[in-house]
């Protein structure tokens, strides 16, 4: 393959990559959990997925299809990878908010009308009888 193809080609399967990574996470560790992972680890784990792809399938088209050393220590830290995210969303599920605390939190403040006493009030110099205020 001419070397003027294979950088565009593996850009274009870095973004696919990227794209099947967050795919088959969100289908696998359920959205919910997605959304309430911190962002960092959702970037980093993503990215660092795959790019270990595209430096895997450079590294066999450069060695003419001959799985070499190095593309095997780039797969098996590519199982690494997709180990933590395992890890981590598992942590995030078992850190999830209880049903009850969600409910509370959605739900709208209430404000309750109390009926407090009324303070009597003193009444005016030279009038007597009982004051009236209102």
């Amino acid at each position: 393959m001419p070397n003027r193809l294979l950088r565009p080609l593996l850009i274009i399967e870095f973004l696919f990559a990227l794209q099947v990574f967050y795919t088959v996470w969100s289908n696998v560790g359920n959205p919910y959990h997605l959304d309430l992972m911190f962002w960092g680890w959702k970037l980093g784990l993503g990215v660092a997925a795959a790019t270990l792809i595209t430096a895997i399938t450079s590294n066999i088209v450069h060695h003419d299809g001959q799985i070499t050393r190095r593309a095997l220590m780039l797969g098996s830290i590519l199982l690494a990878t997709i180990g933590t995210a395992g890890i981590v969303t598992y942590y995030y599920h078992l850190t999830e908010p209880t049903e009850q605390q969600e409910q509370e939190a959605d739900e709208p403040a209430s404000i309750s009308s109390v009926a407090l006493p009324r303070p009597a009030l003193p009444g005016l110099a030279g009038f007597t009888g009982r004051p009236n205020h209102r």
